[in-house]
């Protein structure tokens, strides 16, 4: 290492244009603004230009670097710029790479010119979102095809996995199988960690809604059934039950479709003004057919909200083992509602949450960089290289000078025959 700090550049994957309210966005300030505390990071954070951002509680030392990319995060996600890396690279001793786009883990772990594949720059994918077959005719990601191949190749790829879920880490797995031969499968299992995130810690409630409130902290988008869950709630409304439905997804383009005379849309920029309205509120309802994890519900559980959701995907995960309101088709749900709104539940006291706390995440993920960014660091490099003579030849190079220049030194490592490696 160059510096006793580790420097750690961060590549996000950005949905939306208001950063602020971009799910991945929040996943990295939550876990900076925790792993700074511990005193061993320097972090760089790439941020789109084009996009709007507002300065919020982000930490200070994290050093956010301002880059064009494409709007659409399918675009994003195939688009790779060797030069901007360059650049940063030359700029900053980077140890290691946290990679939210994993499609590129391959392309961010291989593209360097460098000697000894130990020392290339560790890539540590983040894996918060896979593409699988559980979207088909829901999502626009259908049929990208060339999304689930790079992001089984740009795992293969990269120095660690890292999945929040066990539901997220099988369906890469299971697409994985479909395509690579069972000794490269077996490559990316070995190389994977499987643990549950968690990107907030304790959502106090300074004061609840009078009236039953759920929130819909959700994108209206196809697999997310949203149709679905306000057909439940059209269901309800009209045999007499009296409920309001906050809206907070950020798809503003539609919303109107949602304009229910139960429903209250509201918008928010930052974060923790989000936060504040969700603890006001008393349950949490989702149909989705397809997640890796959930936040927004893990965000409900840590205020100790009512879940409905199917039993199926991650929601069994984030809940505790025993959890009553896993619902496994359309009347169940139903009832499970009714339940609620017959006999005025407003809250749930879960035994488990504590695995959902964003400083149990944080110490995790600690222990996985420390492991990543010590593996093969004391292996001599010069044990890599078979031939005594050029051993011979770049030992006395070095010991006849004090400081060396890298670029009068590449080219003399290639004049002994390494361009190559």
């Amino acid at each position: 290492m160059q510096n006793p700090k580790l420097n750690i550049l961060i590549y996000p994957m950005l949905s939306v244009d208001n950063i602020n309210a971009d799910s991945n966005y929040i996943i990295i300030k939550q876990l900076c603004n925790e792993l700074i505390k511990t005193g061993k990071y320097n972090f760089f954070l790439l941020l789109d230009k084009n996009r709007k951002y507002t300065k919020d509680n982000l930490d200070k030392s994290v050093k956010i670097m301002w880059i064009p990319l494409p709007r659409g995060k399918k675009h994003q996600v195939i688009h790779f710029n060797t030069n901007i890396f360059r650049e940063i690279y030359k700029k900053y001793a980077i140890d290691m790479v946290w990679n939210n786009v994993v499609e590129q883990g391959h392309h961010i772990r291989y593209f360097e010119d460098t000697l000894l594949d130990n020392q290339r720059i560790k890539v540590f994918n983040y894996h918060h979102y896979v593409i699988h077959r559980s979207l088909e005719n829901l999502s626009n990601y259908l049929p990208c095809k060339h999304i689930m191949y790079d992001q089984i190749i740009g795992s293969l790829g990269a120095d660690m996995n890292y999945f929040h879920t066990k539901h997220c880490y099988n369906m890469l797995i299971e697409e994985a199988e479909d395509i690579l031969l069972p000794e490269q499968v077996q490559i990316i299992k070995d190389k994977s960690i499987v643990d549950i995130g968690g990107y907030c810690n304790e959502i106090p409630t300074k004061r609840k809604y009078e009236d039953f409130t759920f929130i819909y902290n959700h994108r209206l988008d196809g697999y997310k059934n949203w149709k679905d869950t306000f057909a439940m709630f059209d269901r309800l409304y009209d045999e007499g039950y009296k409920f309001k439905v906050v809206l907070t997804a950020g798809d503003k383009g539609n919303l109107g479709s949602v304009n229910k005379p139960y429903t209250e849309i509201k918008s928010f920029t930052v974060h923790a003004d989000y936060l504040e309205e969700l603890s006001k509120c008393h349950a949490n309802v989702i149909n989705s057919r397809h997640e890796t994890f959930c936040i927004s519900i893990a965000e409900s559980i840590m205020n100790n909200q009512i879940i409905v959701a199917p039993n199926k995907v991650t929601f069994p995960e984030l809940v505790d083992e025993d959890y009553p309101y896993l619902f496994n088709n359309e009347e169940e749900q139903y009832n499970a509602l009714r339940t609620i709104l017959s006999n005025d539940i407003r809250k749930y006291e879960y035994k488990d949450s504590n695995k959902l706390l964003l400083t149990t995440h944080a110490r995790k993920i600690d222990k996985m960089f420390t492991d990543l960014a010590n593996k093969d660091k004391y292996e001599s490099v010069f044990d890599r290289i078979k031939k005594q003579v050029s051993k011979d030849e770049i030992e006395k190079h070095l010991k006849s000078r004090d400081s060396v220049e890298l670029i009068e030194f590449k080219n003399f490592i290639f004049r002994l025959g390494y361009a190559s490696q």
